[in-house]
């Protein structure tokens, strides 16, 4: 095990070099495009890191949970973890595990993953160690902006299914860094609830290794500014299906990004992205599906819609493909950006509904169609859509 002193100075060198990179880093490289050129509004992140600068944080609060979770991590408070779940603080945490902080998600990447680090609160790890499903709060500290980290380490070769409750207390960064064993079998559930008013941005990093098989999605709803970069790596033979729904209304904006990586041979990779754009809302679903030269004989595909639910409503797509070998099994991509037409509407008007509950029918059966692949965690996903849809009526 670590000693508590060498993951202090560890983590106190990673907080000094965020800060050192901080105002040398762009927030992103490349514009997104000529016209709008960010589909994230990064004055908004800027205005919250200068409050943090002016010494307007403030200290954060233990939150109480609901029951129903088998543990909880940062600023809120469980009883002990159900059995097969280990949680340290980082600075408690064996070597093997402590190691993986900061593996996946480098300082020096732009200037939100040097802010995460710089006013990083807190960082814990969660270990999984035995088969079973598990539910999992992530409770972000509250103040200007909090930060908060954590680590996912799955053992080789169980099965299990694991629901993380994203739940921040206010505007700042959440970050899940998930290493998923040799020759395990996961179905993984992320749902991120940020305030209506945070600017946010859930920072997830994925590697897939030999012979695993991972089953993911990923629920996100709207603030003033949300952003989620999910970027997931595969090693030999592994396999991903990959889905995303995120969901804006009133005048929120949600930047919703997968990057799937295929670095090792025989990977395969399956991925849909589903936004919704209600009222005067802007959403982004894109990405891109990488093939790299080790990763022969892999196959992906990507496919990214947005459904514009509001008159005023925006909605873009972005779905690449980056092929760096000539032997690939299988590569495709398909991007739509769509509004309910008349015709459909007066269809489902005619059998009785409200164009209120046309589009919510509209909304919740794509929904659904995220998590219809996790097995052992339907039930869990269809609560979660119902307590969506309540929140938007």
């Amino acid at each position: 095990m670590a000693s508590v002193g060498q993951v202090e100075r560890s983590l106190d060198a990673v907080k000094r070099r965020a800060r050192e990179l901080l105002d040398k880093l762009p927030w992103q490289h490349l514009a997104d495009s000529p016209t709008i050129k960010y589909y994230t509004d990064w004055m908004l992140f800027e205005k919250q890191l200068a409050a943090v600068r002016r010494g307007e944080d403030t200290a954060s609060e233990q939150r109480r949970l609901p029951e129903g979770y088998d543990a909880a991590v940062g600023s809120c408070t469980a009883s002990s973890p159900a059995n097969g779940l280990r949680v340290y603080r980082l600075e408690e945490a064996p070597r093997e595990l402590a190691r993986i902080f900061a593996s996946m998600l480098q300082v020096n990447e732009t200037r939100l993953t040097a802010a995460h680090y710089a006013f990083l609160k807190e960082a814990y790890v969660l270990e999984v160690r035995d088969p079973g499903v598990y539910r999992v709060a992530v409770c972000g500290p509250g103040g200007v902006w909090g930060s908060s980290h954590l680590v996912v380490a799955v053992e080789p070769g169980i099965e299990a299914a694991l629901q993380l409750d994203i739940l921040p207390a206010g505007s700042g960064s959440t970050a899940v860094e998930i290493v998923a064993g040799e020759g395990s079998s996961l179905e993984l559930l992320t749902v991120v609830r940020p305030p209506e008013a945070a600017v946010h941005a859930l920072l997830v990093r994925r590697l897939v290794l030999e012979g695993t098989q991972l089953h993911s999605a990923t629920i996100a709803l709207g603030s003033a500014m949300h952003r989620i970069e999910e970027k997931i790596l595969l090693a030999k033979s592994a396999s991903l299906v990959h889905r995303g729904a995120g969901v804006a209304a009133g005048s929120q904006k949600l930047d919703y990004i997968a990057d799937i990586i295929h670095q090792g041979p025989r990977s395969r990779s399956s991925v849909r992205l589903y936004s919704f754009a209600l009222d005067k809302s802007i959403v982004a679903a894109r990405g891109v599906a990488s093939i790299r030269e080790t990763a022969r004989g892999s196959s992906a595909s990507f496919d990214a819609e947005v459904l514009i639910l509001g008159q005023h409503a925006q909605g873009y797509t972005m779905p690449l493909m980056e092929i760096d070998t000539g032997d690939v099994e299988h590569a495709s991509h398909h991007a739509a950006q769509y509004r309910i037409s008349s015709e459909q509407l007066f269809y489902l008007q005619s059998r009785g509904l409200s164009e209120t509950e046309a589009l919510e029918l509209l909304l919740a059966e794509r929904l659904r169609t995220t998590a219809q692949h996790l097995e052992k965690l339907a039930e869990k996903a269809e609560k979660i859509v119902g307590e969506i849809l309540l929140r938007l009526s």
